[in-house]
């Protein structure tokens, strides 16, 4: 059961609060949470500018922390790291020499090269060594989409890992996260953990009175710091070793977690 003091709930987005739509329970939950003085933190793997801030605008969010390294409370940027120059080098050169599709997520948007395989918004370049233009095209993280070949009897996708070499490369300066069909890359000694801790330390808030919600292995670092932990039905098993509650339901696995932990009813 709760209890009167006030606490922090970070909400991964992908997979744990937006299937298409919201669940209407979930919504409602959430709206109580804050209506009650807790707070509501948007803790995705997306950076600000690959996020769609219109599907977040009816959830009373107090701060947005984005892709483990920029996070803006209360309207107020409280910690941001963009990739260097030299970083954005090693990439562009990593991304041509081994035929990657990666795509740059940025503050302002997201950056990829024309033939970009995958639907994602952003802005295409024939050329992306144009970021290394890092003022105008700020970069805080990206992601390599996996290549794949599809099945012609079940039409069912099949993935090739990464080249063991590009990986090695990227590897030394970035967590590369194996996702389903692509990878994560997020600059090391960042995180979902780190900017988590970014933002306890400016709320002056301890771990013990944070809620972690999620359904990815990009939630694991968070799922490990303390708190109190909930993953969703869906969630790979080695994010569930660490849950303190796995939902059974999708859409409205918070709004049941929610109902399990006392801060709402039915």
């Amino acid at each position: 059961m709760k209890n009167s003091s006030k606490k922090a709930f970070f909400f991964d987005f992908d997979g744990t609060l937006w299937f298409g739509k919201y669940g209407e329970k979930t919504l409602e939950g959430l709206k109580k949470l804050h209506s009650d003085g807790h707070l509501l933190f948007y803790n995705s793997g997306r950076s600000k500018g690959h996020t769609h801030h219109d599907k977040l605008a009816v959830i009373p969010f107090d701060g947005f922390l984005y892709g483990g390294n920029h996070a803006e409370i209360f309207g107020e940027t409280v910690y941001r790291n963009d990739l260097s120059r030299d970083l954005i080098e090693v990439i562009t050169h990593t991304e041509k020499d081994f035929n990657l599709d990666i795509l740059y997520e940025g503050v302002i948007s997201s950056y990829k090269h024309t033939n970009f395989p995958f639907k994602c918004h952003g802005i295409e370049f024939d050329d992306t060594s144009e970021i290394l233009n890092v003022e105008k095209y700020p970069v805080t993280k990206f992601c390599i989409f996996k290549k794949w070949i599809t099945d012609e009897k079940s039409g069912l996708k099949s993935y090739f890992p990464l080249d063991e070499k590009a990986n090695a490369i990227l590897s030394e300066y970035f967590h590369v996260i194996d996702l389903d069909f692509y990878y994560e890359c997020i600059l090391k000694n960042t995180g979902k953990d780190f900017i988590v801790k970014k933002t306890l330390e400016f709320l002056k808030m301890d771990i013990e009175d944070c809620y972690f919600f999620g359904d990815s292995l990009n939630d694991l670092s968070v799922f490990k710091i303390g708190g109190t932990n909930v993953a969703i039905a869906h969630s790979p098993s080695e994010l569930k070793k660490f849950a303190n509650f796995i939902t059974t339901e999708e859409e409205n696995g918070v709004y049941e977690s929610l109902l399990y932990y006392g801060f709402i009813k039915e």
